[in-house]
């Protein structure tokens, strides 16, 4: 069967001289959920930032296709059984790569924010002469034996996926950054507004957000193909996550020789305000860093 190409919807921001960083954002997020001061601040540093909406979200392409049951597919996983999908986290990758080829970035840095951490490790993985570093945020390795989700925020997730009316989403969205932001660096019921404002003026789809939950269940262990990597990494993680723990973060940064860890105390399943300038200092250092070593190659 001949699939079409999804369109995957995207901004750019800065200057396209600069080097290129895309970042993918995590389940159900379109690109407004990244921080626009971290947009802002990045740019500031003399970098291109490529951010996308992920296939099923925001004004990219979605997937018309009825999801199977979520609520026996997470039975099915956690019982150690295949999971039925609509797609693969490595078709959300090859997304990403076509859009690449799409319009002709050769390479580029990554950084992916949870699910997106997962699809920026197999981008990494793939396509190794296409990715310059890699920044994995508040993700995880797929390795089964680490812990999964604290039980009240899964079990909120996949109560919600099926309950939540998507057209006044503000009562769920405020309740789930309750469960698994950071406890540390709470935030504002205003600036929660602000933030659900953002991404549902993007495109949110439930639909979307069921599918890629099952694409998540269905990805296999990327452990032994990160042991093969060759690029630096990055690797930022909150001792207090709900969603994705901290265990994660560091079996990912196992997992990555000469990974860099940054384990961010009081952190929660978000970025917090109060820190937005310390993120965009080391995610720049670590970016330049790896520039600089990619143009020291080419001389030598």
């Amino acid at each position: 069967m001949n699939v079409p190409k999804i369109k995957l919807a995207y901004k750019l921001y800065g200057n396209p001289s600069d080097p290129v960083v895309i970042i993918v954002q995590g389940l159900g997020m379109p690109l407004t959920a990244t921080p626009p001061k971290l947009v802002k601040n990045l740019v500031k540093k003399s970098l291109c930032l490529l951010l996308i909406d992920n296939r099923d979200i925001g004004q990219s392409d979605i997937i018309d296709i009825k999801p199977p049951n979520i609520i026996l597919e997470a039975l099915k996983y956690k019982c150690g059984f295949p999971v039925n999908s609509c797609y693969s986290l490595k078709d959300m990758m090859n997304d990403i790569n076509n859009l690449l080829e799409s319009i002709n970035v050769d390479n580029a840095h990554i950084i992916g924010v949870s699910m997106g951490g997962m699809i920026a490790q197999l981008m990494a993985i793939h396509h190794p002469s296409k990715i310059k570093s890699l920044t994995s945020i508040m993700s995880t390795s797929g390795n089964p034996k680490m812990p999964g989700p604290h039980w009240d925020v899964a079990k909120f997730i996949l109560s919600g996926t099926k309950n939540k009316n998507i057209n006044s989403p503000v009562s769920f969205y405020h309740q789930l950054w309750r469960l698994i932001g950071s406890p540390v660096y709470p935030r504002s019921s205003s600036e929660l507004d602000e933030f659900v404002d953002r991404i549902m003026s993007r495109g949110m789809t439930p639909g979307g957000s069921i599918r890629q939950i099952l694409a998540i269940l269905s990805s296999s262990n990327r452990c032994a193909d990160l042991t093969k990597l060759n690029l630096p990494t990055l690797v930022i993680h909150g001792d207090k996550d709900k969603l994705v723990p901290v265990e994660c973060g560091i079996d990912t940064a196992e997992c990555i020789p000469n990974a860099k860890l940054w384990l961010i105390p009081g952190m929660g399943h978000d970025f917090p305000y109060e820190l937005l300038t310390e993120f965009t200092n080391r995610i720049a250092d670590h970016l330049h860093s790896a520039e600089n070593k990619v143009q020291d190659e080419k001389i030598h």
